[in-house]
């Protein structure tokens, strides 16, 4: 009867013991909102089409796998951007996106509510729509935009409890248009919230 007793309060203990580790123990998983800040370089265009910028924002969802100090960032965000266009015939151009960037990330520095984080990896983006704004209201110019577009990126950034605050330079490895050898260089400042 002891015995079974005793038996019994172990496996209590051992269970409320089991409870209060996982209690502990950090979820791997993290997913939040995000906003960006978009700035661009558009650079090496044919013709007399100069180097012009561009800017936008981004907005939508972000998540985060922690293996430890390792994790895997993934962000789906609708984005617009806008750039005036030193061209005769081409006033400003337009353009929505979808984007998907993917990250692989290294957490430097860890002070429990505040961390210091490095992350590089990829962006493809789908354009959904697009404006070309012509000068003098012609009706029919040749340059189009590209749907599909890959970047690299690389950044850093900087955990506040559950705010996120990234700043990630990105490279575009396609030509922006069909028509010209454009490519874009961006810097991206963007506040995230983990709510989960």
């Amino acid at each position: 009867m002891k015995a079974t007793i005793f038996s019994l309060c172990v496996c209590t203990l051992s269970l409320f013991s089991l409870d209060a580790a996982a209690q502990q123990a950090p979820n791997p998983f993290r997913l939040g909102v995000k906003v960006s800040s978009n700035h661009a370089n558009i650079e090496e265009n044919l013709k007399d089409l100069s180097k012009s910028s561009a800017q936008g924002f981004s907005a939508g969802i972000t998540t985060q796998y922690h293996f430890d100090r390792l994790f895997i960032q993934a962000d789906l965000l609708y984005s617009e951007s806008k750039s005036p266009v030193d061209h005769a015939l081409v006033h400003q151009a337009k353009w929505k996106s979808i984007d998907l960037p993917i990250s692989l990330g290294y957490t430097l520095l860890d002070f429990q509510k505040v961390k210091v984080h490095v992350l590089a990896g990829g962006v493809y983006s789908q354009v959904i729509d697009d404006k070309i704004s012509l000068t003098d209201n012609l009706e029919k110019f040749d340059y189009t935009l590209n749907k599909n577009n890959v970047k690299a990126q690389l950044g850093a950034g900087v955990t506040l409890g559950d705010f996120v605050v990234e700043l990630k330079y990105l490279r575009s490895l396609n030509n922006l248009s069909k028509n010209s050898k454009s490519k874009s260089n961006h810097v991206q400042l963007g506040l995230g919230y983990m709510f989960f």
